[in-house]
């Protein structure tokens, strides 16, 4: 999601890189987002503009499939069933 007439926003996280333009965003990604679209994957669709965000269940079951030990609150769980039941992502 990027903030309007800024150019250098992470889509997933609004991060804004310092500089000219994505310098850095190959090591802000791997580091902050690589379990939900690896790198290769989504730079070309952030390049292009296209790079949809990813939420909800998708980042829950990315960071699953990915081993990562992630801590979620029961509140947290039941949104991500709530929206993943309800057809939201």
């Amino acid at each position: 999601m990027k903030k309007p007439g800024v150019p250098n926003n992470c889509p997933q996280c609004c991060y804004q890189f310092k500089g000219n333009g994505f310098d850095g965003i190959d090591a802000h990604w791997r580091a902050k987002h690589e379990y939900l679209v690896p790198y290769g994957v989504a730079w070309p669709q952030i390049k292009s503009g296209t790079y949809r965000k990813r939420t909800g269940i998708e980042a829950f079951s990315g960071s699953l499939a990915k081993g990562n030990k992630i801590k979620l609150t029961i509140a947290q769980i039941k949104k991500a069933t709530e929206d993943a039941w309800a057809g939201k992502r």
